[in-house]
């Protein structure tokens, strides 16, 4: 090889590196992420679910649900990229204020506890002081891939319907999000409680004629009635207590979905006696209707470590379901809950600005959640189209992965 081409080589990875750490500065959430080959549009909205009434003080109105939504769309290079506060500011009608104004005041809340005040070094809490009150603006200020007003993509796209965790908000894996819009993928994210008038926190309790499976079936209808979808490729993407919705709703409505992605249930690593406690109605799913629940299903979960052993899920309460097709994918990094989330994570673009006491956990974490964004779109993708999911290779270093027998 000649000096020319040699340099020509040299030239062309420089310029690469430059452009994705541009990149990385921009969006700085996404951290070492590559977009899709599309600009990513983002619009909120409200769905009134006529036929459901929610109580809270003054308030009894028909339930209200806060819609995100993402969408591959046409670039306006007028219009700038949204900031991270954007995400919390809701359409509303005026008759739901105060229950809008709660909402918003609880989910800044557990952003403050689960994200700003949180060292995962030590799984301790800290004080909300002037440091923290700075990282909060920090965070507010960041700018995310996304922008208002733009034109929707034509024709009919494949959909990931995201479901939060219990104490959560609709943007909590704004990240995810945004990287699946820009893969030509809607994502729909709803948020699935309210505050309640009993205590601080929030709630999914409605009247005795709601239940989660009736509020994923309106949020998708809602979704269909507005969007040109590909109803052949309509996939549940769920943390937490979203992920276990979604799976008891795969006996409880119609079969929407193409594939369920879980991210971390907490009963991988549980015991059936354990799992039968904490989640008595997924149990009773799998002894009574397991033979209705066929929609593929993967699993993610981490290992934890004890002061003399690396803890690897079983899967014991899934694998006692004997007719889902299950894949189980173990972190092979310790990552926390909300490590699968963004929300767990909104402080890394900051840690060392701050010098904070656990950055080097922080990146840790980031590169794990990276890798879980990576890995769960390559499913989807292959999904679409007809390809094997077998990245064994691939993700081997990050991931171990098992098929159900």
């Amino acid at each position: 090889m000649d000096k020319i081409k040699i340099s020509t080589l040299l030239l062309t990875l420089v310029l690469l590196m430059i452009c994705s750490n541009l990149f990385s500065q921009q969006f700085p959430q996404w951290g070492n992420l590559k977009p899709g080959k599309y600009s990513v549009g983002y619009k909120d909205t409200i769905f009134i679910k006529n036929d459901e009434k929610f109580r809270f003080y003054e308030t009894n109105e028909y339930k209200p649900f806060y819609v995100c939504i993402w969408y591959p769309a046409i670039n306006r290079t007028e219009i700038p990229e949204m900031t991270y506060r954007n995400y919390w500011d809701f359409e509303r009608p005026d008759k739901y204020n105060q229950l809008y104004d709660s909402l918003i005041t609880r989910f800044t809340r557990i952003l403050i506890s689960d994200a700003i005040c949180k060292d995962i070094k030590t799984y301790s809490r800290v004080a909300f002081d002037t440091l923290q009150k700075k990282l909060l603006e920090d965070v507010w200020s960041t700018k995310v891939n996304a922008k208002k007003n733009l034109a929707i993509i034509k024709g009919n796209l494949p959909c990931i319907l995201y479901h939060h965790g219990a104490q959560s908000t609709p943007n909590d894996n704004n990240v995810f999000c945004e990287f699946m819009a820009s893969q030509g993928y809607l994502v729909v994210s709803s948020n699935y409680n309210l505050p309640a008038d009993y205590y601080e926190g929030l709630t999914a309790t409605t009247d005795e004629n709601g239940d989660f499976a009736s509020d994923i079936k309106f949020v998708l209808n809602q979704t269909k009635k507005s969007y040109n979808l590909d109803t052949n490729n309509i996939f549940a993407v769920g943390h937490s207590m979203g992920a276990q919705d979604f799976i008891k709703s795969d006996t409880a409505i119609s079969k929407p979905f193409k594939e369920i992605i879980s991210f971390h249930t907490t009963l991988e690593d549980r015991s059936i006696k354990d799992a039968n406690k904490i989640w008595p109605e997924i149990m009773t799913e799998f002894k009574n209707n397991h033979k209705k629940m066929t929609t593929p299903t993967v699993l993610f979960a981490p290992i934890k470590l004890s002061q003399k052993d690396t803890l690897w899920p079983e899967y014991r309460a899934f694998k006692k379901n004997t007719t889902t097709p299950y894949t189980f994918i173990t972190v092979k990094y310790p990552q926390t809950h909300d490590g699968f989330i963004t929300l767990g994570n909104l402080r890394f673009p900051y840690c060392n600005k701050y010098n904070l006491n656990d950055k080097n956990e922080i990146h840790t974490l980031q590169k794990s959640y990276e890798n879980i964004v990576l890995y769960s779109s390559d499913i989807i993708n292959n999904t679409v189209n007809n390809k094997t999911n077998v990245f064994e290779s691939e993700y081997a270093k990050f991931f171990k992965i098992e098929l159900k027998k």
